[in-house]
């Protein structure tokens, strides 16, 4: 088995070694080397997804207060539209009167 030693351990180089041709005393440092390494991927795994859990949250933040304006508008909107309508209906109920008093005066005559 072959283990490839990045450069950023050993500076420039990039060196592969056998370790059957390694003295045994270097087989463990190189298999500790092997399970930082397995740990840092981890490590950098769990961050991307924190990253990107962190940044659908965010999303997910912006979208619901353009939602909360959203519904905050339409329930002004509501309002406007309901004291429009009562207006409307006291003008009907003005117009009706008026017409019924009128209604009242022509047959009277």
């Amino acid at each position: 088995m072959c283990l490839k030693v990045s450069s950023y351990v050993m500076g420039s180089y990039e060196l592969y070694f056998c370790i059957n041709d390694i003295e045994p005393f270097c087989q463990d440092e190189l298999a500790l080397y092997r399970q930082c390494a397995e740990k840092r991927a981890e490590l950098e795994s769990f961050k991307m997804e924190y990253a990107n859990a962190r940044l659908e949250c965010n999303t997910a933040d912006e979208r619901a207060n353009i939602l909360a304006s959203e519904v905050i508008g339409l329930e002004e909107k509501a309002l406007r539209l309901r004291s429009n309508e009562l207006k409307l209906e006291r003008q009907l109920e003005n117009s009706q009167a008026e017409i019924s008093s009128f209604n009242k005066q022509s047959t009277g005559c």
